[in-house]
C-alpha cells in the first residue's frame, strides 16, 4: 500500500488515487476484517480515532493506515469531515469499522472512477440483520473537495454534482451484535437524534431514524406516537429523499400496530403505503404479516407470493434508489409463513412444499425444519420426522423442539434405544430443560433401566420440587421396586386436595395404569375427558384399561371412537386390530361352549 502524497504513482497503473477514510473509536472488533477488505483497493488509509482506550489505533497502524486523534463532538459529520481534511487522493472512499468491501467488486469501483462525468459512485450496503439481510445504496465513493457530510447522527453526503449508480458490495455487520451491544448504540443514536430534532422538528430524515431506533428498542407506543406524527409532515412528490423516509415511517408503524395488537389500523396503514408504493418490498411483508395475524391466510398467501414476486425482479434487475430494505433477503421467511398460512387452511400438501422451500433457502433456521417436522409429525410421518430432525442435528441448528420431535418419532417407530441416546445428547446440551428428562425417565422405565431412571429423576427433581409429572415418575420408580401403597397414598392425598387443574386427573389416571388399577384410570381420565373433550389418545387409553379389565366390546366401542376422532391414532389402530381379533376369538368360543352346552 502506497502512503506517500502523490497518489498517482505507477503502483496503481496511473489510475486516480482513492484515500480511504475513516473515523473509528474502540473498534477492535471489527476493524482488521474491514482493513484487510480495503488495503488493495486504496492507496491510503486515514483513520481519526475519537478516544480509543482497547486495540483499535494498533490494529489500524498494523494495516499502516495514518492516525489522527481528534476528540469527540457529539457529531458524526464533524467527525467524517474532519478525517476528510487529511485525504491526499483523487478520490475518497468513505467506509466503517463494522463495514467490509467485497473483493470481487475492487476492480470496479478502479473503473469507476476513471472518469470526469460524475463526482460520487453509490455502492449497495448490506446490513447483517438478526432476522436476515437489508439493502441499500449510498455514496460512498466520491471526488476528493466535492462533498461533504451533514447531521451529527445518521449523517448525509451533500454532493456537489452528479452520482452514478453501481452494485459494488459493501457488508455491514454493526446492526448484529449482543443485545448489550446494541442497546448501548441505540441509547446513543437516540439521544443525539432527539437532540436534532429539537433544533428541526420537522426533520423528517432525522425523524425517520429515531422512529426506527424506538422500533428497535421496542418502545412501540413511542413508534405510533412519532408515526402519525410524521405521516403529518408534507412532503414534495418531487423529493424522493423524503417520500423514501416517509416509507420507512409507514413501515416501523405498521410494524408497531401489528406488534400492539392494532391489526385494523395496521391494515390501513399499509394500504396507504402500498397505494403511494406499491413495489415496496417491506411492505408487502409486514401486510402479509397483519393479514395473517387476522387469520386471512388466503390474502396473507397472495402478499407474500407478491414480495417473492417482486424480489426476484429486482434481484434480476436491481434498480438504485435511497429506500433502505429491511427484507431484502426475507423470501425465506416468506415461503415460511406461506407454509404457516397453508397449514391453517389444512392444505398440507402445500404446506409441505413451502417448509421445504424456506429449509432450501436457508438451511441455518431451526424454525423452519421445527415447523416441517411438526407438519410431518401431525400425518404420522414419523421417518420423515427423524430424517428432518437429524439433518438439523448434523448440521448442530437443532433447538429444543427438534429434539423432542425426533425422541418422539423414533419411540412411535419403536426405536426406543435411539430415542434414549436422542434425549440424553439432548440434555447434555440443555440440562435443565424438564420435557427432555420426563421423556427420558419414562424411557428408562419401558426398558426396566430402573436404577438410571432414578438417578436422572433426581437431577432435575430439586430445581422443580412441586412439578406432579416428576411426582408421578418418582412413585412409578417406588412401584417397579415393589411399593405399589406409596403410589395409592400419593394418589389418594392428591384427590383429597381437589385439584383445579384438569390435567391433573390425567396424569393421575396414567399413574393408575403403571399400577395396574384400571378401574380407577377410567374414573380419572373420563374426569379428564368430561372436562377437556376430545383427547382421541385418552379415549384410547380409557379403551386399552377396559381391554385390560376383560371388557373387550367396551374397549372396541372406545378405541372406534378415538379413530373417529383422529383418523391417524396409531396406538388405537394398531390395538384395535388385536382387540377385534381377540373378541372373534372369544365370541367364537362362547357359541361353541353354548352349542356344546
Amino acid at each position: 500500500m502506497i502512503t506517500n502524497t502523490n497518489c498517482r504513482t505507477p503502483s496503481n497503473n496511473g489510475r486516480p488515487s482513492l484515500s480511504a477514510c475513516m473515523i473509528v473509536k474502540n473498534e477492535e472488533k471489527f476493524l482488521a476484517q474491514c482493513l484487510k477488505s480495503i488495503r488493495d483497493a486504496v492507496d491510503e488509509i486515514i483513520i481519526v480515532d475519537t478516544g480509543s482506550t482497547d486495540r483499535t489505533v494498533e490494529i489500524a497502524q498494523s494495516f499502516g493506515a495514518k492516525v489522527y486523534h481528534h476528540p469527540w463532538r457529539n457529531s458524526f459529520s464533524e467527525a467524517r469531515n474532519h478525517s476528510l481534511s487529511y485525504a491526499t487522493c483523487d478520490w475518497i472512499l468513505q467506509i466503517d469499522a463494522d463495514e467490509a468491501l467485497d473483493q470481487a467488486d475492487i476492480p470496479l469501483l478502479h473503473k469507476l472512477i476513471q472518469t470526469d462525468s460524475y463526482n460520487a459512485v453509490y455502492v449497495a450496503i448490506y446490513s447483517d440483520l438478526p432476522g436476515g439481510q437489508s439493502k441499500h445504496y449510498y455514496t460512498r465513493v466520491f471526488r476528493r473537495g466535492k462533498a461533504h457530510f451533514e447531521g451529527i447522527v445518521h449523517n448525509q453526503l451533500i454532493l456537489d454534482g452528479n452520482a452514478l449508480p453501481s452494485e459494488i458490495r459493501f457488508y455491514h455487520y454493526g446492526y448484529n451484535l449482543s443485545n448489550d451491544e446494541m442497546q448501548k448504540k441505540y441509547k446513543r443514536t437516540g439521544d443525539l437524534l432527539r437532540k436534532q430534532l429539537i433544533e428541526n422538528p420537522n426533520d423528517i430524515f432525522a425523524l425517520a431514524n429515531l422512529i426506527r431506533n424506538y422500533r428497535n428498542e421496542y418502545n412501540f407506543e413511542k413508534v405510533i406516537e412519532l408515526g402519525e406524527k410524521g405521516l403529518s409532515i408534507p412532503v414534495s412528490q418531487t423529493d424522493a429523499d423524503s417520500r423514501n423516509q416517509r416509507l420507512r415511517i409507514y413501515v416501523d408503524l405498521a410494524y408497531a400496530l401489528l406488534n400492539t395488537n392494532q391489526l385494523d389500523r395496521a391494515e390501513e396503514i399499509c394500504k396507504e403505503a402500498i397505494h403511494e408504493n406499491p413495489d415496496s418490498l417491506d411492505i408487502l411483508y409486514v401486510m402479509g404479516d397483519i393479514l395473517s395475524r387476522k387469520e386471512e391466510f388466503d390474502n396473507a398467501i397472495n402478499c407474500f407470493k407478491k414480495y417473492i414476486l417482486t424480489k426476484g425482479k429486482e434481484s434480476r434487475n436491481p434498480t438504485c434508489n435511497l429506500r433502505i430494505v429491511d427484507t431484502y433477503y426475507y423470501e425465506h421467511k416468506a415461503y415460511n409463513n406461506i407454509g404457516e398460512c397453508y397449514n391453517r387452511l389444512g392444505l398440507i400438501n402445500k404446506a409441505e412444499l413451502a417448509y421445504q422451500k424456506a429449509v432450501e433457502l436457508n438451511n441455518k433456521e431451526p424454525l423452519y425444519y421445527t415447523n416441517l417436522a411438526h407438519l410431518y409429525a401431525s400425518q404420522h410421518r414419523f421417518q420423515e420426522v427423524e430424517n428432518i430432525a437429524n439433518t438439523a442435528v448434523i448440521l448442530g441448528i437443532a433447538n429444543h423442539p427438534l429434539y423432542l420431535l425426533l425422541g418422539k418419532a423414533q419411540v412411535m417407530q419403536g426405536k426406543t434405544d435411539e430415542a434414549i441416546t436422542t434425549f440424553k445428547q439432548f440434555i447434555q446440551k440443555s440440562r435443565n430443560d424438564l420435557n427432555a428428562h420426563i421423556f427420558l425417565v419414562n424411557l428408562l422405565l419401558q426398558t426396566n433401566q430402573v436404577k438410571e431412571a432414578e438417578e436422572t429423576l433426581k437431577a432435575i427433581s430439586s430445581s422443580n420440587p412441586n412439578n406432579l409429572e416428576l411426582k408421578c415418575l418418582t412413585e412409578r420408580i417406588k412401584f417397579k421396586n415393589g411399593d405399589k401403597e406409596s403410589a395409592i397414598k400419593f394418589i389418594q392425598n392428591t384427590l383429597h386436595s381437589n385439584p383445579t387443574d384438569t390435567n391433573t386427573y390425567l396424569k393421575l389416571g396414567n399413574l393408575c395404569i403403571e399400577i395396574e388399577d384400571y378401574t380407577l384410570a377410567i374414573e380419572l381420565q373420563e374426569r379428564y375427558l368430561g372436562i377437556s373433550p376430545g383427547d382421541a389418545n385418552v379415549i384410547a387409553n380409557i379403551a386399552t384399561c377396559y381391554a385390560r379389565l376383560g371388557k373387550l366390546e367396551s374397549a372396541i366401542i372406545g378405541l372406534k371412537a378415538a379413530l373417529k376422532l383422529d383418523p391417524a391414532c396409531h396406538y388405537a389402530s394398531q390395538n384395535l386390530i388385536i382387540l377385534e381379533k381377540k373378541f372373534k376369538k372369544q365370541s367364537a368360543a362362547n357359541i361353541k361352549y353354548e352349542i356344546t352346552a
